[in-house]
C-alpha cells in the first residue's frame, strides 16, 4: 500500500471531524425536536417542573401558535389558482409553459392529495425545523381481463389486431348448418 501524503491525511481527518460534528449537531437537533413536540402537546415538565402540592395545569400556547399560523400559511401556498407556475423564457415558450403549469397543478392537486401533502409539510417544518416531501413517479401496468362470448368474426378480428390487447384463450364454435351456436359452450 502506498504511503499517504500529508494533504491526503489532512483531508481524511477533516472528513472524520466533519462527520463527528454533524453527529453531535444531529443529536442536538433531535433533542430540540423532541422538546418542541413536548411543548406542542402541552408538556413542559422538563423545563418547568410543577412544584409539589401545586397546580399541574399545562399551557398549549405552542400548539395554539402553530395551529393559528396554519390557515394563513396554507393560503399562501395552496390558496391561489395554481400551486406551481412555469414561466416562459420567450414568446415561443408561452403555450408550453401554460401546459406545464396546468399539468403539474392537475397531478399535484387532483391525482394526488396535494392539499394534505402541503399541510403535513408546513406543519412538520413548524414543529421539527424542517419539512420533507418525497416526490416520485410510479409507473404501474394495469391489467384488465374480460371475456366475450358469441362475437362475430369481424369483432374478433378487431380485437386480435389491437396492439394493447392480449388474447389469452380463444375457442371457435361451429354450429349445425342453419343454426346459431349456443352461448353456453364457452368463450372465444
Amino acid at each position: 500500500m502506498a504511503k499517504l501524503t500529508t494533504s491526503e491525511v489532512q483531508a481524511i481527518l477533516k472528513g472524520e471531524k466533519s462527520d463527528a460534528l454533524s453527529a453531535a449537531e444531529s443529536s442536538k437537533l433531535s433533542e430540540e425536536r423532541a422538546r418542541a413536540m413536548d411543548y406542542y402537546q402541552g408538556d413542559m415538565a422538563a423545563d418547568m417542573p410543577a412544584p409539589a402540592d401545586r397546580s399541574k395545569a399545562v399551557s398549549f400556547d405552542v400548539a395554539d401558535a402553530v395551529e393559528g399560523l396554519m390557515p394563513s400559511l396554507m393560503d399562501v401556498f395552496v390558496g391561489g389558482e395554481d400551486v406551481v407556475e412555469f414561466v416562459a423564457v420567450g414568446a415561443e415558450d408561452e403555450e408550453a409553459a401554460q401546459q406545464e403549469t396546468d399539468y403539474i397543478n392537475h397531478v399535484f392537486m387532483q391525482k394526488n392529495p396535494g392539499f394534505l401533502v402541503m399541510y403535513s409539510f408546513i406543519k412538520d417544518a413548524l414543529l421539527s425545523k424542517n419539512g420533507i416531501v418525497k416526490i416520485y413517479w410510479h409507473d404501474k401496468e394495469e391489467r384488465i381481463e374480460e371475456s366475450f362470448w358469441g362475437l362475430p368474426d369481424a369483432a374478433f378480428g378487431m380485437l386480435k389486431q389491437a396492439k394493447d390487447i392480449e388474447i389469452i384463450e380463444h375457442t371457435e364454435r361451429v354450429g349445425i348448418a342453419g343454426q346459431q351456436p349456443r352461448d353456453e359452450q364457452g368463450p372465444y
